[in-house]
């Protein structure tokens, strides 16, 4: 059995709700995470990165364009979340964050991934 591993609760959300699986991710402490947020002069931004064609995307703007790209009703969200102020919707994420583990119901799970999803995260 693979061993459980820490994956991020919006890494966890992403693989539960994607169509494409065709997304790879970085963990942030690794060399490569650390390199690449050293690299875009982002070493202390908390948030998770959406890197797509040399941009670099934080913060609210990383979740409308993981929204984006898991399609559906998700896509919807991500349309009506583009034509609000990014300082608002910053603010809700920023507020989100500092208190997700009082808004979720659930308790702290660690993900297995399959050798599929295993594939995708690289180091």
């Amino acid at each position: 059995m693979a061993p459980a591993v820490s994956v991020a609760g919006s890494v966890q959300f992403i693989l539960r709700h994607e169509r494409r699986h065709d997304l790879s991710f970085v963990t942030r402490n690794s060399e490569l995470g650390m390199g690449l947020r050293r690299a875009h002069g982002l070493e202390s931004v908390e948030s998770m990165l959406w890197i797509e064609g040399g941009q670099v995307f934080a913060e609210s703007d990383a979740v409308i364009k993981a929204a984006g790209y898991l399609g559906g009703w998700w896509r919807r969200l991500a349309v009506l979340g583009s034509f609000c102020p990014s300082f608002i919707l910053n603010g809700v994420y920023k507020f989100i964050a500092k208190n997700r583990r009082r808004l979720s119901s659930k308790a702290s799970v660690c993900l297995v991934p399959s050798p599929e999803q295993r594939k995708r995260f690289l180091a």
